[in-house]
C-alpha cells in the first residue's frame, strides 16, 4: 500500500545563537517534495520543552536529525529514549542500537564475535590497560564513546600513547581506545532499509588529495572532515577500481555490523583496505548517520540513481512500516485538537 501524506516533524538540534543546520532545510524540502507536511522541531537542553513540543506537533512521524543534547554528543541516545518513553514514532535507530554503536569498544567485541574483521585494540580506563592481541605502533587512540573525531590521534610512541590516553580522561572524562593504525584506502558504505532485507549502497571513497603531506598520517581527522575543500585537499570520490569479491566482503560486513548493532533505517559504515593485505577492516560504525545533501549516504544512493529525495522517502517509508503507518491518515498521540498553536521554532 502506497504511503499516505503524512505530517513530519523534522527534529534537530539546536544550541541558542547557532544558525540552523543546512541538513535541517535539505530533508524537508525533501518531504515536501514527496507530498508530505514537515515542520520544524528545534531542541537545545530542555527536555519538559521536548516534550512539550512533541505534543504540540501531533506528528505522525518524527525525522530524527538530533545528535547531540545540551552540547554533549552522548546524549544523542536519551533524545530516542525520550521518543520511545512518549511513543512516538520516529526515524533511524533507537535507543538500543544508539548505545551499542556509541561504545566503540562494545562494537569491536561484538564484531569480533560475528566475525566481522577489525584493527586489533586495547582499552584504557584510567585504572586498567587491557589488549586485544599484540599491537604495534603507529596506533589511532580515541575516546570510547567519542564523535566526529574528537579527541582523536596518530601516536607512534609509548611517551605519546601516555599523553593522549590522559588528555582523553581529562577533557572527555571516557576511556581511551587504541587501535593498530592501518595504512590503506578509507572507504564508507551506507546501508539503508531495516533488518530483515538492508540494501548496501554502492562504496565512496575518501581521496586524501594531492596536497596532503606525505610526513602526514592519512586519517579521517577533524582538520579533514570539516576543513575547507581546496583544490587538493581530500574529497570524497566514487572508486571504480574494487574487484567485485572486495565490494562483496565490504558489503556482507556492512550488513552483519548493521544487524548485530540493532540499527534502523540507515547508517554508514567505516571501512580501511590495507594496503598490504587486501583486507577490509570495519573502523566504525555510525547509526542516523549527517544526511546532507553531499554526504556519503547521499553520493552512494545516488551512484544507483536514488535522488536524495528519494533516499529521505525510503527512509520515512522504512519507518513507517515499522510503526504500522503505511495506510494511516494522522494520529494524534492524545494531543490537543488540530487547530492548536504551532510549535514555537
Amino acid at each position: 500500500m502506497p504511503l499516505k501524506s503524512l505530517r513530519i516533524a523534522v527534529l534537530h538540534y539546536q544550541a541558542k545563537d547557532d544558525p540552523p543546520d543546512p541538513v535541517v532545510k535539505q530533508v524537508s524540502a525533501a518531504l515536501r517534495a514527496a507530498g508530505h507536511e514537515p515542520l520544524d522541531l528545534r531542541v537545545d537542553e530542555s527536555v519538559s520543552d521536548l516534550v512539550r513540543q512533541l505534543t504540540r506537533a501531533r506528528a505522525d512521524l518524527v525525522f530524527n536529525l538530533c545528535e547531540t543534547f545540551a552540547e554533549d554528543y552522548r546524549l544523542e541516545v536519551n533524545v530516542a529514549a525520550v521518543l520511545e518513553l512518549a511513543r512516538v514514532p520516529f526515524t533511524g535507530s533507537g535507543t538500543a542500537g544508539l548505545l551499542l554503536a556509541q561504545d566503540k569498544v562494545l562494537t569491536k567485541q561484538l564484531l569480533q564475535f560475528h566475525g566481522v574483521l577489525t584493527p586489533r585494540f586495547a582499552t584504557f580506563d584510567g585504572i586498567s590497560f587491557q589488549a586485544n592481541g599484540d599491537l604495534s605502533f603507529p596506533l589511532v587512540v580515541k575516546p570510547a564513546r567519542s564523535d566526529a573525531s574528537l579527541g582523536l590521534g596518530v601516536e607512534k610512541d609509548m611517551e605519546g600513547l601516555a599523553r593522549r590516553v590522559k588528555k582523553i580522561r581529562e577533557e572527555y572524562d571516557d576511556e581511551a581506545l587504541a587501535e593498530e593504525f592501518i595504512e590503506g584506502r578509507e572507504l564508507y558504505v551506507g546501508v539503508v532499509g531495516d533488518a530483515a532485507k538492508p540494501e548496501v549502497l554502492p562504496v565512496v571513497e575518501l581521496d586524501f588529495g594531492s596536497r596532503w603531506n606525505r610526513k602526514r598520517m592519512k586519517i579521517a581527522n577533524r582538520e579533514v572532515k570539516f576543513g575547507p575543500e581546496t583544490p587538493g585537499s581530500p574529497h570524497l570520490v566514487l572508486p571504480t577500481d574494487l574487484s567485485d569479491e572486495l565490494r562483496g566482503r565490504i558489503g556482507r560486513a556492512a550488513i552483519t555490523a548493521f544487524r548485530a548493532l540493532k540499527l534502523r533505517d540507515y547508517a554508514r559504515i567505516d571501512f580501511r583496505v590495507s594496503s598490504r593485505t587486501n583486507e577490509p577492516y570495519l573502523l566504525e560504525v555510525n547509526p542516523n548517520p549527517y544526511l546532507e545533501t553531499q554526504c556519503e549516504v547521499a553520493m552512494g544512493a545516488k551512484q544507483l540513481g536514488i535522488s536524495y529525495e528519494a533516499l529521505v522517502q525510503r527512509i520515512v517509508e522504512t519507518a513507517a512500516r515499522r510503526h504500522g503507518l503505511g495506510g494511516a491518515t494522522r494520529l494524534t498521540h492524545g494531543a490537543p485538537a488540530r487547530d492548536a498553536a504551532p510549535a514555537p521554532h
